[in-house]
């Protein structure tokens, strides 16, 4: 969880400090959603990686309410997958529009 919250929080700071995507999207939100790329980066990317943020916390408070260790396990199982699924869906891939490559040298 440690993990996952730096990462949101850095990601905010990069997403509202430091990326020339977002603040290009800003200036005219209406054109950046026709645009693919400014869409991935400015609504897309964000909201998948939100909502892989969300479902962990989901997954923590029902395992935490959950009676027995056996059920607790099966809810960080199910909403800890459901987020790594979110995250994957939402990760800029090499390849299609836009993809970053996964190592830079």
């Amino acid at each position: 969880m440690l993990a996952l919250d730096l990462q949101v929080f850095f990601g905010l700071v990069l997403y509202f400090g430091f990326s020339p995507f977002t603040r290009e999207a800003m200036n005219d939100l209406a054109a950046a959603v026709r645009n693919p790329l400014l869409r991935f980066w400015a609504i897309e990317h964000i909201g998948a990686m939100f909502g892989a943020a969300i479902a962990v916390r989901i997954g923590r408070v029902l395992a935490m309410n959950a009676p027995t260790p056996m059920a607790r396990q099966r809810q960080r199982l199910i909403w800890f997958g459901i987020a790594e699924l979110i995250m994957i869906a939402g990760t800029p891939w090499p390849g299609p529009f836009g993809g970053r490559p996964l190592f830079r040298l």
